[in-house]
C-alpha cells in the first residue's frame, strides 16, 4: 500500500513532527510504500535533532519552495501561509497518482483534496491564537470567518479522525461534529528514562516561556517556597519577549533559568524530584511524560491533556496555587510517598512509548489495504 504523510512545516521541530516522523515508521515497518509531502527542510539536522538517521532515505520525499511572507508580520499571515502551501501541495502531487491512504500529520488546512480515504491526526481544531484570547473581538471573529469556512470544508473530505488526548476528542465533537478516537502522541521516555542522577530538592517546569504557558504562575510558585530551587528549562518567545524579559527580571532568587532545549538538558529532569506544569487546557503534554520517564512527581493543572495523564497514583493536579504549594510541599517533604509516586510515574510513562503509538497506527493502517 502506498501512504502519504502530509506534514509541510517539518522544520518546526516540535511534537507534531515527532507524530509525523513515528506515523512514516509505522507504515515502513508494516511493509508500505511511504511518501512525505513539506516544503523543502534540513533533513540532516532534521534526523540529527530527532535521532532518527537515515529515515528519510527510505521515503518518497516529495517537498516545494518553503513559505516566505510577502508583507511581512501583518495580519494575513495565516491566510498567506494556508495559500502558499495549498497551492503548492497540489501543484506537487499533481504529476503524483497511485496513492491508497493520505495521513495528514499538521493542521488540517495542509490535507489535499485527493480521492482516497485521508486520516487527520488532531491536536485541536481551529486552534487560532488570536480569537482563543480575545473571545468577544468582533474585528478577530471576522477576520478568521473565512479560515473557519475553510476548515469547515476540509472537514468533509477526512474519513477517520484520531484526537491527541479525550480533551482533543471532545473538542473535535463539539466543533465539527465528528467523532474521533484517541491515541496519545509518541513520547521519547528512554531518553530520559535511561538517565540517572541522584534526586536533589529542585522543582522544575519545561517549555516555552510565552503566556499561553503561564510560567509567571511557576514563578509566583517559587516566591511561595524559598526553600526549594526553582528551575525553568525553554526557549523564550521572541513576539513575546516583553513576557519573558519581566519574567526572567523579576524573579526571586530561587528561580533559574536555563535557555536551551530539553534535549541538550535531559540530566536536569533526572536531578528533579518534582515538575510543575502551568498550562491551562494543555491539549496533552508531552513534557510532563518526559517528566514522568526522569522520575520527577508530575504537578499539574486539572485541565485538558494532562488531567488524563496525570492520575492520583503518579502524582497531584491542582486548581490554584495554595493547592499546587501545598502538593509541591508534600511531595518534596514526604521522601516514602515521593519515591512511590516517582516508580509509578516512571512505569506509567512505558505507556506512551513510540513503539506503542507506531503499534497502534499500524493496525488502523491495515484496516485500509483492500
Amino acid at each position: 500500500m502506498r501512504i502519504l504523510v502530509v506534514h509541510p512545516r517539518m522544520s518546526v521541530m516540535g511534537g507534531g513532527e515527532r507524530v509525523a516522523i513515528h506515523s512514516i515508521l509505522a507504515g515502513l515497518k508494516a511493509g508500505h510504500r511511504v511518501s512525505l509531502v513539506s516544503e523543502e527542510f534540513d533533513a540532516e539536522n532534521f534526523e540529527d535533532f530527532f535521532g532518527c538517521e537515515g529515515l528519510f532515505a527510505k521515503v518518497d520525499m516529495i517537498t516545494y519552495t518553503p513559505f516566505q511572507p510577502f508583507v511581512g508580520k501583518s495580519m494575513l499571515l495565516l491566510y498567506q501561509r494556508m495559500i502558499h502551501h495549498s497551492t503548492r501541495i497540489r501543484k506537487v502531487l499533481s504529476t503524483r497518482i497511485g496513492f491508497d491512504l493520505v495521513v495528514g500529520t499538521q493542521d488540517i488546512g495542509y490535507v489535499p483534496n485527493v480521492p482516497v480515504p485521508i486520516i487527520q491526526y488532531c491536536y485541536f481544531p481551529e486552534y487560532f491564537s488570536h480569537l482563543e484570547a480575545r473571545p468577544s473581538s468582533r474585528l478577530w471573529k471576522l477576520y478568521y470567518w473565512p479560515a473557519r469556512r475553510f476548515y469547515r470544508n476540509r472537514v468533509q473530505s477526512v474519513g477517520r479522525f484520531i484526537a491527541v488526548s479525550d480533551y482533543t476528542r471532545d473538542f473535535v465533537m463539539r466543533k465539527w461534529g465528528r467523532d474521533s478516537e484517541t491515541l496519545y502522541p509518541p513520547c521519547p521516555v528512554e531518553t530520559y528514562s535511561s538517565v540517572q542522577a541522584p534526586k536533589e530538592n529542585i522543582v522544575i517546569t519545561v517549555g516555552r516561556i510565552v503566556p499561553e504557558k503561564r510560567m509567571h504562575l511557576f514563578v509566583e510558585l517559587a516566591r511561595r517556597l524559598p526553600h526549594y530551587k526553582f528551575l525553568v528549562v525553554g526557549s523564550i518567545g521572541r513576539p513575546t519577549s516583553a513576557y519573558s524579559d519581566s519574567l526572567v527580571r523579576n524573579a526571586p532568587d530561587n528561580v533559574s533559568f536555563v535557555l536551551s532545549p530539553l534535549k541538550k538538558e535531559t540530566g536536569l529532569l533526572a536531578k528533579a524530584k518534582v515538575y510543575v506544569h502551568c498550562a491551562q487546557n494543555e491539549h496533552f503534554g508531552i513534557t510532563i511524560v518526559e517528566a514522568m520517564a526522569a522520575g520527577c512527581v508530575p504537578v499539574v493543572h486539572n485541565s485538558g491533556g494532562p488531567k488524563e495523564i496525570v492520575s492520583d497514583d503518579v502524582g497531584f493536579r491542582w486548581s490554584d496555587l495554595d493547592e499546587a504549594a501545598g502538593q509541591v510541599r508534600r511531595a518534596m517533604e514526604d521522601d516514602e510517598l515521593r519515591q512511590s509516586l516517582s516508580r509509578a510515574a516512571v512505569a506509567k510513562s512505558v505507556s506512551y512509548r513510540p513503539e506503542v503509538f507506531e503499534s497502534r497506527l499500524a493496525r488502523v493502517y491495515a484496516e485500509y489495504e483492500d
